[in-house]
């Protein structure tokens, strides 16, 4: 009998544990009468369980949302203006004291805009900085052709039967990528119990897997006519600005392509994401640090407003081999008779890659740190919005009347 006496005791202050604040509070109690109950002071609804003590377990979702961008060590690109991520996941939650770990399964989209410097390009391998051709014709196509010479051995023929060389040149580049993950998060999290409130931090990780998406890259393209193949023509100079020929200076275009292939190692589309979060919780069970309530089978129910950061353990860059523009001509899917329609969004000739799947700016020789391979990673900054609810919908009453007050 003694040693049941002990047990329980001794559990009941491991869970129950009451402060001396509330211990004075318990001593002014006169009794549970229907009247006390009914003035419905503090002093006289009972003594419950505290949420932040023992174990427990919890179910719910959150919902999040903020600023992402794709950062890396490349001299040619912009981590701004960036773009959005939004994210939803359904969450499980094991707690123990001021302790909790939280994982679930999630989905999330990702849709980021880089402005890619093409004028800096151009400069990087004009100085001899980056591993290429040594100017700006890795973006400029003579008759369809990557290659000036091999492309002025298929010149244009004009309408009057004149032979020309038409050129095209690409600038003012700026790449989208949209992407869609299956998740799946790992953070443990802590209490901060204080007289305002309660605070949590929670430090973890993510695991990202993209399923999907999507790239959009635009830019504008200049094309205009080398009369210069036919002797004693009648032309002199380029020919530019001439719509009717298909000559036409800084058209909008806009291509469209599959997802880019970022890899975390070896695995396509994987990403492994640092977590961070802080913020605020509200429990709807009782009153922030007082154990009386007004009733003892209310639903625990806790509401999180938080602010977090992720961004990637790893380098996930690609290392993708494509140029960023590439000619159609060149690979035999489209003839030089739609070199005129070089800016229509389907029967283009050319093919502009993501900057994160091509290799041109990458390959860069001193510029970056220790001539080192490029690194590419996540971030997203926001906020978040949580809540959850107790496997266990009831609370044990220490010290209350027949009625559970």
């Amino acid at each position: 009998m003694l040693l049941c006496l002990v047990s329980v005791a001794a559990w009941g202050q491991r869970r129950y544990s009451a402060d001396g604040r509330r211990e004075r509070d318990l001593s002014r109690v006169r009794g549970f009468s229907s009247r006390d109950v009914d003035s419905k002071t503090d002093a006289f609804l009972g003594l419950h369980a505290s949420l932040y003590k023992g174990a427990r377990q919890y179910i719910g979702f959150s919902v999040d949302g903020g600023w992402s961008t794709m950062l890396d060590n490349s001299p040619v690109t912009s981590a701004t203006p960036g773009g959005w991520a939004a994210n939803a996941k359904l969450l499980y939650e094991y707690h123990f004291g001021l302790l909790f770990l939280q994982t679930g399964l999630g989905v999330g989209i990702q849709r980021v805009t880089t402005p890619v410097d093409i004028a800096k390009i151009d400069d990087l391998l004009n100085d001899g900085l980056l591993d290429g051709v040594g100017d700006a014709s890795w973006r400029t196509f003579f008759n369809g052709y990557s290659g000036e010479e091999q492309g002025r051995q298929y010149p244009m023929t004009d309408y009057d039967g004149v032979h020309y060389n038409m050129v095209h040149q690409f600038g003012n580049r700026t790449d989208m990528s949209e992407k869609y993950y299956a998740q799946l998060p790992v953070n443990l999290g802590y209490y901060i119990v204080g007289s305002y409130g309660i605070g949590y931090v929670m430090l973890g990780a993510q695991l990202n897997y993209a399923f999907a998406g999507k790239t959009v890259m635009k830019g504008t393209g200049t094309s205009y006519g080398l009369f210069d193949v036919d002797k004693g023509d009648r032309y002199i100079g380029p020919i530019e600005e001439v719509p009717t020929h298909g000559f036409r200076k800084d058209v909008p275009i806009t291509y469209k392509g599959t997802s880019v292939p970022t890899k975390l190692g070896t695995v396509v589309g994987l990403d492994v994401l640092g977590h961070i979060e802080g913020g605020y919780e509200y429990n709807t069970f009782q009153k922030i640090r007082q154990y009386r309530v007004k009733r003892a089978d209310k639903l625990d129910c806790r509401m999180r407003f938080s602010a977090f950061m992720d961004i990637s353990l790893g380098n996930i860059y690609p290392y993708g081999a494509s140029p960023m523009f590439e000619s159609k001509v060149e690979t035999g899917g489209q003839g030089q008779d739609n070199l005129a329609n070089f800016h229509h969004p389907e029967i283009t000739p050319f093919v502009m890659n993501h900057i994160y799947s091509s290799s041109i700016p990458y390959q860069v020789n001193n510029v970056l740190p220790s001539g080192k391979a490029p690194w590419l990673r996540n971030m997203t900054v926001g906020v978040r919005f949580t809540v959850l609810f107790s496997l266990q919908a009831q609370e044990h009453c220490i010290l209350c009347d027949p009625w559970r007050h």
